[in-house]
């Protein structure tokens, strides 16, 4: 068995090499587009280049976001924000930009959210970057997922028409954006009131939180086995 695992993990790490060659070679990978102005949080370079490491090292189990609700490039900035999310817990440096986070309430909310659920707050407790790129990615997917739906069985199901067209989080950047009273923060105000409504009503946010997260820890193990 020993020498089994040993010739699977020479397979994986193969593909995987395999990936990252093809990215070098031409073929920019969505994810590789990040940049610093993508995070709701204060970050600096080295963060970015962090994530995109860990992004092209697991791109043979994660190769790309659902991108449901918003359009790619945003849906992979979604993943970075969990990911310095769950990194700011053991870190003062690692802080929530204040003028973003009222820009961009719908996250912000749904990050306190988060802070609620206990499996979160264990694995806030495992500095492990692999581990908590794992959890990132598939919370990424599955709060994408569940937004699509939730707005999307509601009156408010308009928010989600040609969302995929429009640049989210560098939106900001946009002459005008920070009047109150433009298209986006309505929109922001609009889904807020039916995702907490959803919250304080079901159970179905927990639940989804509680799988991303096991479905995480089981991957990740899974591979460190090998």
């Amino acid at each position: 068995m020993k020498y089994f695992a040993t010739f699977c993990n020479m397979i994986i790490h193969h593909i995987a090499l395999f990936y990252t060659d093809q990215s070098i070679g031409g073929m920019m990978m969505m994810f590789e587009q990040l940049q610093v102005e993508h995070s709701l949080f204060h970050i600096d370079q080295d963060h970015i280049d962090q994530f995109k490491n860990l992004a092209a090292k697991w791109q043979m189990i994660f190769p790309q976001v659902y991108a449901k609700c918003l359009n790619t490039l945003d849906s992979w900035a979604i993943v970075l924000n969990n990911w310095v999310f769950l990194k700011s817990q053991h870190t003062d440096e690692l802080i929530l930009n204040p003028s973003k986070a009222i820009y961009y309430s719908i996250n912000t909310f749904l990050l306190e959210e988060l802070k609620k659920i206990q499996i979160i707050q264990k694995i806030n407790h495992c500095n492990n970057d692999d581990l908590q790129y794992f959890a990132a990615f598939q919370l990424g997917n599955a709060i994408d997922l569940w937004v699509y739906k939730t707005v999307g069985k509601s009156t408010e199901a308009d928010l989600l028409n040609s969302q995929e067209d429009k640049p989210y989080f560098l939106a900001y950047l946009d002459d005008g954006f920070q009047t109150d009273n433009t298209p986006f923060h309505r929109d922001q105000t609009r889904a807020i009131k039916i995702l907490a409504q959803t919250i304080r009503s079901q159970n179905c946010f927990r639940i989804t939180i509680n799988s991303a997260v096991y479905q995480a820890v089981d991957m990740y193990e899974d591979y460190i086995a090998l």
